[in-house]
């Protein structure tokens, strides 16, 4: 009832269903003396799912999980694969940080160059400037040579190659919170990015666009990943919204490599980075993607004029990014120095609560406005491609 009080009755059939279907793979792990088993358990064969009296099969209605990945939890990823049927969505979950090893990979902030898979459709730019840390969990070959991306791919293509009507009335949808939500920027563009390569390798059966809903994402990648989700974003193949908290301080990192920041407290490095490249510290900056929805905290004084409550803005504008830059970097490291309480990053707005308490804080002024993602991205991100084409 707690679940069902706080987030709907949606969500709290997909909570339900998630957590009978782990209790039910354990139970299957335990009863099994094979050290083979495998190690995914797949709601599709559970008895909520059989036939009628005709001999039709029949689809449980309530949201299901189909499949998730938590085999070494302690040292990789963790995601999930779930369907709603009521809404019509495949959903992709990835978990936040919570093992050492996760919080290592946030740490890793050098950038990993990466092959362009729109390099055809970009000039000049070969490669991707990615966060290490994300790309080593999400794109780096595991011992079977396969990717994280690549085997979490193959359960959504299946989902949507099994049954022609998913194919035809379903939308992918990924979402993570904190680390979750970099992974999910950088699998949406990926995903995106292959459906609109002409000659990839990979299907395209998977419907677009493909949606993206981060919350507390860091920043993923550099001005060519920006550049790059930006083209998808142009061509219809990718909509993402990126929510955060004003002050989180995990939102506004990082905000430069480990190789610019290296040079900041090294004049002979600064130097020799600079004759080597004299773009160089634009080429080490991170940005970041997508419609931002800026959630403030309330303030809680009726004394006191309130704030709007959220802000709305689009990483692809040059005049809504700069603002927005102007604005991490007063609530960032030269601030923070200053050791006044008031200026020092609050971690508790990067927690889930404050976030679940902000959006509902905000809700009635969201529904007021009546906006889609959709019609945000025609409003915004439409502007901004004719402005750059013109």
């Amino acid at each position: 009832d707690i679940i069902k009080k706080e987030f709907g009755d949606d969500d709290h059939a997909m909570t339900i269903s998630a957590l009978q279907s782990i209790q039910e793979r354990y139970k299957q792990n335990a009863a099994s003396s094979s050290p083979n088993t495998n190690q995914w358990w797949n709601p599709f064969t559970n008895s909520t799912q059989g036939t009628n009296e005709a001999g039709v099969e029949v689809q449980p209605l309530s949201p299901f999980l189909v499949s998730y990945g938590d085999e070494n939890p302690d040292t990789d990823l963790v995601y999930a694969v779930g369907v709603d049927p009521i809404k019509k969505r495949v959903t992709v979950a990835f978990r936040g940080s919570v093992t050492p090893t996760d919080f290592l990979k946030d740490a890793s902030i050098s950038l990993n160059h990466q092959p362009n898979p729109l390099k055809d459709m970009m000039d000049k730019k070969d490669t991707l400037g990615l966060h290490h840390g994300f790309y080593e969990y999400l794109l780096k070959p595991r011992k079977n040579g396969e990717t994280k991306y690549q085997e979490i791919l193959k359960h959504v293509q299946t989902i949507f190659e099994e049954d022609p009507v998913k194919q035809k009335e379903y939308k992918l949808y990924v979402t993570g919170h904190s680390l979750g939500g970099a992974l999910a920027t950088l699998f949406s563009l990926h995903v995106a990015a292959f459906a609109l390569t002409p000659n990839s390798t990979t299907p395209t059966n998977v419907p677009m666009p493909v949606t993206c809903v981060s919350v507390a994402s860091p920043r993923v990648g550099d001005k060519s990943f920006q550049e790059a989700f930006q083209l998808c974003e142009q061509r219809g193949a990718l909509r993402h919204l990126r929510i955060a908290n004003e002050k989180d301080p995990v939102t506004l990192m990082p905000k430069s490599t480990s190789k610019k920041i290296w040079s900041m407290l090294s004049p002979v490095s600064y130097l020799a980075f600079k004759m080597a490249d004299q773009n160089f510290e634009d080429k080490e900056t991170y940005h970041h993607t997508g419609m931002k929805l800026k959630l403030r905290k309330p303030s809680g004084d009726d004394n006191t004029p309130q704030q709007k409550l959220h802000v709305i803005g689009y990483s692809g504008a040059p005049k809504e990014q700069q603002q927005e830059e102007t604005a991490d970097a007063d609530n960032t490291s030269s601030k923070w120095l200053s050791f006044k309480e008031k200026d020092i990053p609050n971690v508790v707005l990067h927690f889930g609560n404050s976030y679940s308490e902000n959006l509902a804080a905000v809700k009635e002024e969201l529904t007021t406005l009546g906006l889609t993602l959709n019609e945000l991205y025609k409003e915004r991100a439409a502007a901004v491609a004719v402005l750059k084409s013109s």
